[in-house]
C-alpha cells in the first residue's frame, strides 16, 4: 500500500476547512490517496484537493477548466464549488468539490449482469463526452494537444534498454502494422478523460455509473485512447456500450461491421502497455490495478492467448456480440 504524508499540509487543510465552516472533527482524509493530489472530505458534502507537486498544481487548474466544459456537454461529474489559486486562504491552490456518495468501481464486485450495465452506461458517458470535440470548442489552454505516439520509436527504446530482444521488436512492429499502420486517427480530436481507471469511476447500487473522477489528465486526442483504462476483459463489454450509445447497429455478425475501433482500442492497449516497461516500478497497486510495470502486458496476454488463430479485433468484436 503506499502511505502518503498528509502532515505536510496539515496547516491548510485546516485553513481551508475554516474557510467552509467545517469543524476540524469532520475533516477525514479519502482513505485510499492518489500520489497527486491530497484529498480530504470536508464534512458529509465537500470534497478538499491540494496538489502536492507545482506539476500537480498546473493539472488542478487544468480540471477547473475541464469540469466546466464537461458538465456543460452533460457528463456526470462533481460540481466544482471553488478553485482559488490566490493563497489567502492556505500556502497552497486548492480545489473543493461536491462529494458523490457511493463507490468506486474500484471498491465494488458486481455480478456479470450488474459488470454488463456498469460497462454499458460508461460508455455511453464517454460517447456524451467525446462530442466536446476541439473543432467545435476552439483550443484551450490548459488542454493538451493530441499526444504523438510512434511504435518505431517506443520499440527501439524498448530494444535499447534490454527489456525486449530484436527478434520481439520485429514481432511487434508486424502487429503494430496489422492493428493500424498509421496509429488511430486523431485529425478531428475529442476531448479525452485519459484516466478511465476503477478509482475513478463511481457507481450506484444497481451498476450504473454516477461521476467520473479526476480531469487531470485530459487531452484532446482519439476516442478509442479512453477505453483503455480497464482491465482488457472490460473491453468488449465497453465497447458494446460505446457502440450502443453512439448508434452503431451490428447485425450480429462481426464481419458485417467495421473494426476500427476494435483495431485502435487493441492498438492503445498494446502500446501503453510497452509503454509502462520504460517506468520506474510503482507502489499505488491498492489504488490501481495496472500499477506494476507488467501488469497491462500481461492483462493483454492472458486476454489474447485463448483466441489461436483468429485476429485480436475479429475475436474482440465477437465477444463484444456475445
Amino acid at each position: 500500500m503506499c502511505v502518503i504524508d498528509t502532515s505536510l499540509f496539515a496547516d491548510d487543510v485546516r485553513a481551508v476547512a475554516a474557510h467552509y465552516g467545517v469543524a476540524e472533527m469532520d475533516v477525514v482524509p479519502v482513505p485510499t490517496q492518489g500520489q497527486v493530489n491530497l484529498t480530504v472530505f470536508l464534512g458529509s458534502e465537500l470534497v478538499l484537493r491540494i496538489p502536492r507537486t507545482p506539476r500537480a498544481a498546473e493539472q488542478l487548474l487544468k480540471e477547473a477548466e475541464v469540469i466546466a466544459l464537461v458538465r456543460d456537454a452533460g457528463v456526470p461529474t462533481p460540481e466544482l464549488i471553488s478553485y482559488d489559486s490566490t493563497l489567502r486562504v492556505g500556502s497552497v491552490p486548492y480545489m473543493v468539490l461536491q462529494r458523490v456518495h457511493g463507490e468506486t468501481l474500484a471498491e465494488q464486485a458486481p455480478d456479470p449482469a450488474g459488470r454488463r450495465r456498469t460497462l454499458g452506461s460508461l460508455g455511453e458517458i464517454l460517447v456524451t463526452l467525446h462530442q466536446v470535440r476541439r473543432s467545435g470548442v476552439g483550443p484551450v489552454k490548459a488542454i493538451p494537444a493530441p499526444f504523438t505516439f510512434s511504435p518505431s520509436e517506443l520499440l527501439h527504446r524498448l530494444l535499447a534498454e534490454g527489456e525486449i530482444g530484436s527478434a520481439q521488436h520485429e514481432w511487434l512492429l508486424e502487429r503494430f502494422a496489422l492493428l493500424q499502420p498509421e496509429g488511430p486517427p486523431q485529425t478531428d480530436p475529442v476531448l479525452l478523460h485519459r484516466d478511465v481507471i476503477p478509482s475513478n469511476v463511481m457507481v450506484d447500487r444497481e451498476g450504473r455509473v454516477t461521476a467520473l473522477l479526476d480531469w487531470g489528465c485530459a487531452e484532446w486526442g482519439s476516442p478509442a485512447r479512453d477505453l483503455v483504462g480497464l482491465p482488457i476483459r472490460a473491453l468488449p463489454d465497453l465497447l458494446s456500450g460505446y457502440r450502443s450509445a453512439r448508434g452503431d447497429t451490428p447485425s450480429g455478425d462481426p464481419r458485417d461491421v467495421g473494426l476500427g475501433l476494435e483495431r485502435d482500442a487493441l492498438w492503445y492497449h498494446l502500446y501503453l502497455a510497452l509503454a509502462r516497461l520504460l517506468k520506474e516500478p510503482s507502489t499505488s497497486e491498492d489504488r490501481n490495478w495496472a500499477a506494476p510495470r507488467s501488469a497491462t502486458l500481461l492483462d493483454l496476454l492472458e486476454f489474447t492467448s485463448g483466441m489461436g488463430t483468429e485476429p485480436w479485433p475479429a475475436y474482440l468484436r465477437r465477444m463484444s456480440l456475445s
